[in-house]
């Protein structure tokens, strides 16, 4: 009580002064403390961010990536799918040529038939034996020379028929 009582007014004014000042101070502290956790929680969202970005751009580059590989595999795809069209209308051509080759086959076939039926069907072959044949008349019959110089053809029946004198070849 004595200290109190000592103490004058303007000592009592230093001392509350002091205090409020200390108060300050130390109000002054905790507002930088706290300012200064903020700004490290801002840092550190900053940071968060930006590895965020950095992850999001990634991802941008693997997707771009993606998408090129899709791309790439669309354009074989219709490159194989040109293939495979263009092996198909081979196919085609070949069986066509093949059936081409067939007609041409069986064309020839019957071609040589007709000329051997033509140059001799199984009655003239009999009858003409082995006379040689001198040519064609106007009809389109094959007219052959006997042994003894007599010109003949075979009718419908198979049978010989002689040319007269005036109409021989």
């Amino acid at each position: 009580k004595e200290k109190k009582a000592k103490m004058s007014d303007g000592d009592k004014a230093a001392a509350k002064a002091e205090k409020a000042a200390a108060k300050d101070a130390a109000k002054a502290e905790k507002a930088a403390a706290k300012a200064d956790k903020m700004s490290k929680k801002e840092d550190k969202m900053t940071a968060k961010e930006a590895k965020a970005d950095k992850m999001a751009k990634k991802d941008d580059k693997m997707t771009a990536k993606e998408e090129k590989a899709d791309k790439m595999a669309k354009k074989e795809d219709k490159m194989t799918a040109k293939e495979a069209k263009a092996d198909k209308m081979a196919k085609k051509e070949d069986k066509m040529t093949a059936k081409e080759d067939k007609g041409v086959q069986k064309d020839e076939r019957m071609d040589k038939r007709a000329v051997k039926t033509a140059a001799k069907s199984p009655n003239e072959s009999k009858m003409a034996g082995t006379d040689k044949s001198v040519g064609k008349d106007d009809k389109g019959r094959t007219i052959y020379e006997g042994p003894r110089g007599g010109q003949y053809y075979i009718n419908s029946n198979g049978n010989k028929t002689y040319i007269t004198a005036d109409k021989k070849l």
